[in-house]
């Protein structure tokens, strides 16, 4: 009887054992641990859930990287517990820094004005009669109002 009690106290101690070790290894896993199986999956997601795309693999490709780089920084930055703060994957999650910086900060002139000159096509002669005032929402040329960057 003794050895009865004794195998099934065993056979459940060693049964709550092996749960705890599962439970503190899937609470232990970090992102940084992930294979890149695991990031790609979760890649695809953040694709999905910000509707992203790109025109070429390479563009993929290089994109994935910076993501993937993005989650490690993010999964650092979360584990370390003595931040005040926590952050996630926004839809800014495949932009570097430098990107992000000059699309939203204006750290970075475009210099897509530069040696340009302007058309005569939509010029002002001042012979045309225009409105004192258009409302470009009944005309259906503006969209609702959305998040325009650093255009405000």
């Amino acid at each position: 009887m003794a050895t009865l009690i004794n195998s099934h106290f065993l056979s459940h101690a060693l049964l709550l054992l092996i749960i705890y070790n599962h439970l503190t290894a899937a609470l232990d896993m970090s992102i940084i641990d992930y294979d890149e199986g695991r990031a790609r999956a979760a890649y695809e997601a953040w694709l999905v859930k910000h509707r992203r795309s790109y025109n070429t693999l390479g563009e993929e490709d290089r994109r994935f990287e910076i993501f993937w780089e993005n989650m490690r920084f993010v999964e650092e930055h979360n584990g370390a517990g003595d931040k005040s703060f926590t952050l996630g994957l926004n839809r800014f999650a495949d932009l570097t820094n430098k990107e992000y910086r000059a699309m939203f900060l204006g750290t970075q002139k475009r210099g897509l004005r530069a040696g340009k000159k302007n058309s005569g096509r939509y010029v002002f002669s001042g012979e045309e009669e225009l409105p004192a005032m258009v409302d470009w929402r009944q005309k259906g040329a503006v969209a609702t109002v959305k998040d325009q960057g650093q255009c405000g």
